[in-house]
């Protein structure tokens, strides 16, 4: 039997489905995209089946009319011959397919044996070259007849009236009035809102010709996201979550579900030399139902214009539907008129998002070659210092990237003031210098979040100065932040567990523990150790050494038993680490948590210090912080200056105006 292709619009999704059955029921095998997902995947699934059907069977309708996916799949149909065109409602064909014989199913009602279906089935044979299957017409029974023939249709017939009787009482007839008289109420329509309104944007598909455009189309998207999450009474899922979503075979409802929101905008993108054409749509996944869609064919320069409708779009059709509250009008400022630089920004922007070295170091030369084709480009300019401000986490050492950060972003705050990355990556760049200008890094950090609260990074990093400065609650409440922002930040979840673990609130870090390693990040996982010995099972306590300390033959036996007891150690335990080190070329000193364990605390200053803060304050090392090396270190890291200047955190307090101490 024939591979049958059905392309058709969401809206008609409930016909298509009853039609994909009957046919399967004739024998052939049917697609039709019941996986509706985001990702450069769904194009190319969707092209391998076209090539594959032995008939596509277009049904036109309004909704599909208007589709550029429809159409777009009925001129492949036509060109290759194929094509089997159907009508659900409505039925004038667009533009270029009016010349062809239309099968009329408006008025099919799911019968199989209904002549419309035979037609479908007698043209898929004319195609294929095969015989046309015919469904036999039941002659249906009369109620007696059925009575006397079926004795068990007569209980199934009570059961169905007493269900009629409870849909008549509690749907259809719900009150009386006072007077008497029968109130009559329907229930139908759009579901009720929910309590909360929430949306995911998924990654635009790139339609384009050569399929080179994904980082284009995944730009849009960002965009999108970035306008929407500043939305006022809109909860908008994070690039995180919904961008993980992008290659998985998913349905509007699973990716609803997994992502925790009740509404879904997504779309493709067409990009032709100076011309795109971007289709959009919003779904409701409670139900599936398809709510907005709109295609707009422009000129390229016309994108932050496009982008500012489809946002307006989405605001107001939610407003409509659900009764969002009134928020300020949706406003995307042009950020740059020259499109070859913003194409170019778009392409460093995802490179630098994938991260690693290979990435960042060619994400660096295409955002300077993005401000190089246009110097007022303000958002180039936030980019670069952004690439700059990671630089040399990613050994990329030529040239002095902390002085490149500061000026980068001091230009794009001069083009642009109400910037809120620029703040960020400042207070960022602080940290890398010694002593640390701790104030001037909060204060660059306070004001990121202040020009912009969803801004997940601001709060991250302001998060990580918190537990720099020993200041726990703090800390908790700007990873709580951050979290609300972008729920898939693994850093916010792991530092916010190590602030816990500061205050002593095993339980609740554990979690946060527990939930990044249900996704594989295990970062930090050396702060448990002492955890598991505490709770008696050494054997996680040595499966997360091992997962830590990686490098062969670490000495995870006497690392494990400096930790259960510390003060009992015997005075060569430093050499068996040094030795370790000299064999596999590790400068153990570099090893701040393993120097604490081992209390060789000598060791531990400005130069060996390895920038993990949250050592400093974790339970098991309280007595380094009684040591006159944890106070020389804290002077040396500038610590106690933002102490005296911005006060003590509740565990330390001045004893002199030179001297403090902590407990």
């Amino acid at each position: 039997m024939a591979h049958l292709f059905i392309s058709y619009s969401r809206a008609d999704r409930e016909a298509i489905e009853k039609l994909a059955a009957t046919l399967e029921a004739a024998g052939h095998s049917v697609w039709w995209d019941r996986h509706i997902r985001g990702g450069a995947s769904f194009a190319k699934d969707i092209e391998a089946q076209l090539v594959k059907a032995d008939a596509i069977i277009v049904a036109w309708s309004p909704d599909a009319n208007q589709s550029d996916w429809v159409k777009d799949e009925a001129v492949f149909a036509r060109d290759k011959g194929r094509l089997i065109p159907i009508c659900l409602s409505d039925c004038e064909a667009p533009l270029g397919f009016r010349q062809y014989q239309v099968i009329d199913f408006q008025k099919w009602k799911g019968d199989q044996a209904a002549a419309e279906v035979q037609s479908v089935l007698n043209a898929v044979a004319e195609l294929t070259g095969g015989a046309a299957p015919v469904f036999e017409t039941a002659t249906p029974k009369s109620l007696i007849a059925k009575f006397k023939t079926e004795p068990a249709y007569m209980a199934g017939a009570a059961a169905a009236l007493a269900l009629a009787a409870m849909i008549y009482v509690f749907v259809i007839h719900p009150a009386f009035e006072p007077n008497g008289e029968l109130i009559f109420t329907e229930v139908r329509g759009p579901l009720p809102a929910p309590a909360e309104i929430s949306i995911a944007v998924l990654p635009f598909v790139d339609m384009s010709p050569e399929g080179n455009q994904e980082y284009f189309a995944d730009g849009l998207s960002e965009e999108l996201l970035n306008v929407l999450v500043h939305v006022d009474g809109l909860k908008v899922a994070s690039r995180t979550s919904s961008f993980a979503l992008k290659n998985e075979a998913l349905s509007v409802g699973d990716i609803a579900e997994r992502l925790k929101v009740n509404h879904v905008l997504e779309g493709s993108v067409r990009k032709m030399g100076a011309t795109v054409k971007i289709t959009a749509q919003l779904i409701d996944a409670r139900d599936d139902r398809h709510l907005w869609s709109e295609t707009y064919d422009r000129q390229l320069s016309d994108l932050f214009r496009i982008q500012e409708e489809i946002a307006t779009a989405v605001v107001v059709e939610l407003r409509n539907q659900l009764g969002m509250k009134e928020s300020a009008a949706v406003n995307i400022k042009t950020a740059t008129r020259n499109m070859s630089a913003y194409d170019t920004y778009l392409k460093a922007r995802k490179l630098f998002a994938a991260r690693g070295k290979a990435n960042v170091k060619e994400s660096l030369r295409l955002f300077e070659q993005a401000v190089d084709m246009d110097p007022a480009f303000a958002k180039g300019w936030e980019g670069l210092a952004a690439v700059y401000g990671v630089a040399s986490s990613y050994s990329i050492l030529d040239r002095d990237y902390s002085a490149l950060a500061l000026a980068a972003n001091k230009k794009a705050l001069e083009l642009d003031p109400d910037l809120s990355m620029p703040y960020a990556v400042i207070g960022l760049t602080y940290r890398t210098h010694y002593p640390t200008p701790w104030v001037e890094s909060f204060d660059n950090l306070n004001k990121a979040v202040e020009r912009d609260p969803k801004n997940a990074s601001a709060w991250q990093w302001l998060g990580m100065n918190y537990i720099s400065v020993g200041a726990a609650e703090d800390a908790i409440n700007a990873f709580n932040a951050c979290l609300d922002v972008d729920e898939a930040r693994h850093l916010c979840r792991r530092y916010r567990s190590a602030a816990n673990l500061f205050l002593g609130n095993n339980d609740t870090a554990m979690a946060d523990a527990s939930a990044n390693a249900e996704v594989n990040y295990f970062g930090g996982f050396d702060a448990y150790i002492p955890i598991f010995l505490e709770r008696g099972d050494r054997i996680m306590a040595f499966a997360a050494s091992r997962m830590v300390n990686w490098r062969a033959g670490f000495p995870h036996k006497d690392y494990i038993s400096a930790l259960e007891d510390p003060v009992n150690q015997p005075p060569d335990r430093l050499e068996i680490f040094t030795a370790w080190g000299g064999e596999t070329n590790v400068d153990v000193a570099d090893k701040t948590n393993l120097m604490l364990a081992l209390r060789a605390y000598d060791k531990i200053n400005v130069d060996t210090f390895d920038n993990d803060y949250e050592d400093l304050w974790l339970p098991q090392f309280a007595h380094y912080r009684h040591s006159a090396q944890f106070k020389q270190l804290a002077e040396d890291l500038g610590l106690t200056a933002y102490w005296r200047a911005r006060g003590f955190p509740p565990q330390c307090h001045a004893v002199s105006e030179t001297d403090f101490e902590c407990s």
